[in-house]
């Protein structure tokens, strides 16, 4: 039997159900089921938190959000002694670190369901539900989304993949956070401290789904400078990412002070090291996934229940010396909880090359960007794995999306892109710009040259 087929019989016989057709009613516009779990530890979604909300210490546009639920305690912990009694709800790169970290542990507290989506996502996703989004370019590439989740309960692969791409960050963020590097001796380095801003013009309420393509369906617009440590300040990247990548390709700029110009990366892309992780971390897993899904299968799995970082406000404050410790994160500042996810299996096509040959994605059911990501080698060895900590921003009724982990198991290494509590933190819709001056290589020379 094939590693793909054996992987796939191991989730069914460890809880997996395939996307049943719920009754209507049953299910949120956005997908996910409105009930909670039969045991009753994943909860009913009752509204999730108001957009005026306003929890103890919360201070608006700080850049950062105060714990709704900090008096929440857990309600156990899972260790390397205890693990193979939950081993059906741990992601392959979970169990590994508790195998390898005896000091990592993994702390499960109450379900909670905070997301409560705008007015404007809702119809928006509505419509996409109604026939207006499909896939085009044999998956690769979809047309008609606009403002909302393309595909509430996606039929396939790509459509599921389409809804973690096209996730609701807000319309537009700045971000102000250090990455940082720990070897396998617990040695920590800060690798970059950088100033992000983004454009996505897929969740602007000042356009129309016409005018969003008539545009150029660009979805989302990158712009990073760095301002530390010394050996990178004053570079900085500049990226555009389109709707339909393959008639019009994703693209991206870079500029050194020391050849002072700005020039197109062509290999900023799929498997290529990004540089400021020390290898710890591709392009094609900047939040998780980023970019086309050409080189894989993407098989929709089904659903499972599983305990993944989620409303992770105490970690997206924290600062590196509180995160980042030898092996695993500092399990102090960390929250799992059970929550159904979605799940789908990519495999490397035949004559693809990739230094991952299949990967395993698990999307939280409310909010996507709530992902964990289990990768093997060639050989069938797990190779990598990926958490994407995320909480939601109440008062901007969107998902705050600080620093992913990215464990390469096969040095024992680890990285975190973006340490938000080491630095501003993070501010959405908080200005606006002139998105085509900005986001330009112009744009761009002007904001880094030194």
């Amino acid at each position: 039997m094939k590693l793909h087929h054996i992987a796939v019989a191991a989730l069914f016989a460890a809880g997996m159900v395939q996307n049943a057709v719920a009754q209507e009613g049953e299910r949120l516009p956005w997908g996910a089921l409105k009930a909670g779990n039969k045991d009753g530890t994943i909860p009913a979604w009752e509204g999730g938190l108001p957009a005026s909300a306003s929890p103890a210490g919360f201070k608006k546009d700080s850049g950062f959000w105060a714990d709704p639920y900090a008096a929440d305690k857990p309600l156990y912990s899972i260790t390397a002694k205890n693990m193979e009694q939950y081993a059906d709800k741990l992601s392959e790169a979970t169990k590994e670190l508790l195998k390898r970290n005896h000091g990592f542990r993994v702390d499960v507290y109450p379900s909670r369901r905070p997301v409560n989506y705008s007015q404007f996502f809702i119809e928006n996703t509505k419509l996409n539900a109604a026939g207006r989004c499909k896939t085009i370019e044999n998956g690769e590439a979809v047309t008609g989304c606009f403002g909302g989740t393309p595909f509430p309960v996606p039929k396939n692969g790509h459509e599921a993949m389409w809804n973690l791409i096209l996730v609701n960050k807000g319309a537009s963020s700045w971000t102000y956070g250090q990455g940082w590097y720990v070897d396998a001796s617990g040695n920590k380095v800060m690798t970059a401290e950088v100033n992000n801003r983004n454009q996505n013009d897929y969740f602007n309420a000042t356009l129309t789904a016409e005018q969003f393509y008539a545009k150029g369906g660009q979805y989302f617009m990158n712009n990073n400078t760095y301002t530390a440590p010394a050996r990178i300040t004053g570079e900085g990247n500049l990226q555009r990412k389109y709707i339909n990548p393959v008639a019009t390709p994703d693209k991206t700029w870079g500029y050194t002070p020391g050849q002072r110009r700005v020039r197109l990366s062509p290999d900023a892309a799929y498997d290529f090291p990004v540089a400021t992780a020390a290898g710890a971390m591709l392009y094609d897993e900047i939040y998780a996934f980023s970019g086309k899904l050409d080189r894989f299968d993407w098989k929709l799995v089904g659903t499972k229940e599983m305990i993944i970082p989620y409303n992770a406000y105490k970690y997206l404050a924290g600062k590196a010396e509180d995160v980042m410790t030898r092996g695993a994160p500092n399990p102090d500042v960390m929250r799992w909880e059970l929550h159904r996810v979605t799940v789908v299996e990519a495999t490397l096509k035949p004559g693809a090359r990739h230094v991952v040959a299949k990967r395993r994605f698990y999307f939280d059911e409310d909010n996507p960007d709530a992902v964990v990501v289990d990768a093997w080698d060639a050989n069938g060895k797990l190779s990598r794995g990926t958490f994407n900590p995320c909480a939601w921003a109440y008062d901007k009724q969107a998902v705050i999306h600080g620093g992913t982990f990215y464990f390469d198991f096969g040095t024992g290494a680890y990285y975190n892109s973006s340490i938000l509590g080491s630095y501003k933190g993070l501010f959405i819709a908080t200005d606006t710009v002139d998105a085509d001056a900005f986001y330009s290589p112009d744009g761009l020379a002007r904001r880094t040259q030194r």
